[in-house]
């Protein structure tokens, strides 16, 4: 169970500290890319980062639970 959770957590935080945070900046986007499409990408970004934090949470929390914080299977 424990190399499960860790798994999704490391998932996670791959989407949340590389792949969204990365475009969040415009400069990491096609020249020429509207200031008010980018804002627009931008907000979403923002929702999904927040969403993969709470998935972090619930992942943490359940690796506690059932595994009392160790990564066994």
């Amino acid at each position: 169970m424990g190399g499960y959770l860790a798994s999704a957590l490391d998932m996670e935080e791959r989407l949340s500290g590389g792949v969204y945070e990365e475009y969040m900046d415009i400069d990491n986007w096609p020249a020429g890319l509207k200031r008010d499409v980018f804002l627009q990408v931008r907000k979403h970004l923002a929702t999904l980062i927040e969403d993969t934090k709470r998935h972090k949470k619930t992942i943490l929390a359940l690796t506690n639970r059932y595994t009392d914080g160790k990564e066994s299977d």
